[in-house]
């Protein structure tokens, strides 16, 4: 899936599937790295996301490195979003 199909995917929970077969339920969330000059994408377990939300909320600005994997998009080949 390209950046721009991804987008509508960004903050919703579903169900995540990848070039190597792996389906993971979960969120997928993008972060602005400064450093770098880039933006990265975190995928949060479906265990993770009430913690990484939580996190959010108190203003824990690494939340997604704590509670999340950095992925390549380009690795997602379909998304099933939750209701």
């Amino acid at each position: 899936m390209s950046a721009h199909e991804i987008q509508q995917f960004i903050y919703q929970n579903g169900i995540f599937t990848f070039t190597d077969g792996k389906r993971n339920e979960g969120m997928i969330v993008c972060r602005y790295n400064i450093r770098e000059a880039q933006i990265e994408y975190y995928m949060i377990s479906a265990e993770n996301v009430m913690a990484y939300q939580a996190a959010r909320s108190q203003a824990e600005m690494d939340a997604h490195k704590k509670l999340g994997e950095m992925i390549d998009i380009g690795n997602i080949t379909n998304a099933q979003l939750f209701n």
